[in-house]
């Protein structure tokens, strides 16, 4: 399945990730919006570390992470549309240092808030891709 990335409309949204993040066992986040494109990635219960997450179609239009059949299965996902792939950020003190991990996105299902982090393999995808050009 090809993954197609959507412009993100959410405000406040609570997503269910049944693995947790990799490192972190929380399993529900509320992902609010912060600027365009933009979201925090908060722990539901504040159990946790909060993420800076970027809509990966803002940031990286030519990024096309291939979602495999299996991950495509457990998220619900029929078409690529119902998908929304945000990238987990790194926010630097200069801004333009700053990268997003583009190795192991987020996929949301946008129907039904079912979202996991996938490891992609075989890929050619950077883990800190700078987030703003130089």
């Amino acid at each position: 399945m090809t993954q197609q990335t959507q412009e993100a409309d959410l405000d406040v949204r609570r997503i269910h990730l049944p693995e947790g993040l990799v490192g972190f066992p929380a399993t529900e986040y509320e992902v609010r919006a912060v600027a365009t494109g933009l979201f925090d990635l908060a722990p539901v219960g504040d159990s946790g570390p909060s993420f800076v997450t970027a809509d990966a179609a803002a940031f990286f239009p030519d990024y096309h992470p291939e979602i495999d059949d299996a991950t495509a299965g457990r998220l619900h996902l029929s078409t690529a549309e119902d998908a929304l792939v945000l990238v987990v950020v790194t926010i630097a003190e200069d801004i333009t240092r700053s990268t997003a991990n583009l190795l192991a996105p987020l996929v949301v299902n946008t129907r039904t808030s079912d979202a996991e982090q996938v490891v992609l393999t075989g890929q050619d995808h950077p883990l800190r891709a700078p987030l703003v050009a130089a």
